[in-house]
């Protein structure tokens, strides 16, 4: 990797924490700012699923526009869709809270601030996972994919101790702080980012625009729903899981709890960050090796009977899930044309909401019948997508390969 591309890697990293940073911010604040003005649990829920919704329909297109008008240009409508949702979501609490707007309206205007998030900020990642595959080779494109999706769990990371940091100046403080932070990096990207160059379909191998069922990228849109279903059923149960398994009060399952999510957290930091970035490994080692990690962390969840054991399971998961998820990103990339490749990351970004939106129903339901169901059943769900990632031709075929004609890779 040349050194222009890594500090253009390293620039879109810092600016991409941003949105990683607002995101945990915003998870930590608008239930409690929520309550304050008088909405349910229900109602604050219906505010992220109407806006996934619209992040699922949306991400593909944005992908398919940066094929045509250059990435950078996407990148900056994302971040500063992001800060404009921010901001009037931030807005309409403030005015709510004042007495200025009464709930019934207040409610679907936050649904609406959030909308675009749903609509605008969705243009971001896959833009930025494009930006990745036009500048890297097969080699290194696991590696760099690796980066971009780190940037996400940094500003993770860092966003409840900036958020309690910011929220001695008032409520709505962290929500603006977050607007302000994508403005600056939408104004870094503009300055400072070099655009890539727009691909064009080569006319000696025409290709019929990439859909959702093409058989190239089939396997690796499956495995993205599959791991983002059951990433989503952890985080909704792990809490009661702790607090029922453990008999833990309330004050203890919420410290426990955080525990446990900062080990998952940093144990897929050190999956993109170090492993990835030194080994370099191909993208199908990074899937099958991710999913028996995971497969590892979910045995000790399920057999364990003490926290540590249980921290060791999220350690394992962590490492599994910060593995899979830019190998199976790579490989999906390795698997397209040089002009396809907005149009598969857009694709990507949007199966994965669906995953989202599945798995918090399937994993209430299934922990309704007892706290080890969801947990048995994603182990069982790890062992399937291993047997199926390891016989697949196409994921065993994810490795580092040269470009074929038009910049796909040769079957």
């Amino acid at each position: 990797m040349q050194g222009e591309t890594r500090r253009a890697f390293r620039l879109l990293f810092l600016c991409l924490v941003s949105t990683g940073m607002g995101q945990a911010m915003l998870f930590a604040i608008l239930p409690p700012a929520a309550r304050e003005v008088g909405l349910s649990p229900v109602q604050v829920s219906t505010i992220f699923v109407v806006s996934a919704v619209f992040w699922a329909l949306m991400s593909p297109r944005w992908g398919r526009l940066s094929d045509r008008i250059g990435r950078r240009r996407v990148i900056l409508i994302g971040l500063l869709g992001y800060a404009v949702s921010m901001i009037l979501l931030a807005a309409v609490i403030g005015l709510t809270l004042e007495g200025v707007w009464a709930v019934s309206v207040a409610w679907p205007a936050m649904i609406a601030a959030r909308c675009v998030f749903g609509i605008f900020g969705s243009a971001a990642p896959p833009a930025a996972q494009a930006f990745v595959a036009d500048r890297t080779s097969p080699e290194d494109r696991a590696a760099g994919v690796a980066l971009i999706n780190a940037a996400f769990g940094v500003g993770q990371t860092l966003g409840p101790a900036v958020g309690a940091g910011l929220a001695v100046f008032g409520l709505l403080a962290p929500i603006y702080f977050s607007a302000l932070l994508a403005i600056v990096s939408a104004l870094v990207i503009f300055f400072r980012l070099p655009e890539s160059q727009v691909q064009v379909a080569d006319p000696d191998h025409p290709r019929a625009n990439l859909r959702l069922l093409d058989a190239r990228i089939r396997p690796f849109f499956l495995l993205q729903i599959f791991m983002q279903a059951v990433r989503a059923v952890t985080m909704i149960t792990l809490a009661f899981f702790l607090q029922d398994q453990l008999g833990l009060d309330p004050d203890q399952t919420g410290q426990y709890a955080g525990i446990g999510f900062m080990v998952l957290a940093m144990a897929g930091l050190v999956s993109q960050l170090f492993i990835v970035q030194r080994v370099r490994p191909a993208p199908w080692m990074m899937i099958q090796g991710g999913l028996a990690s995971c497969g590892v962390g979910f045995a000790l969840l399920f057999a364990g009977s003490n926290f540590p054991v249980y921290l060791g399971g999220l350690a394992f998961l962590g490492l599994g899930l910060g593995l899979v998820r830019p190998g199976n990103a790579a490989a999906s990339s390795m698997a397209v044309a040089a002009d396809e490749q907005g149009a598969v990351a857009g694709y990507l970004n949007s199966v994965g909401v669906t995953g989202n939106m599945v798995g918090p129903l399937v994993g209430g339901l299934l922990y309704d019948l007892g706290p080890s169901w969801p947990v048995a059943l994603n182990l069982a769900l790890m062992v399937l997508g291993l047997a199926y990632a390891m016989v697949h031709p196409r994921i065993r075929r994810a490795s580092h390969r040269s470009l074929g004609p038009g910049g796909s890779a040769e079957k």
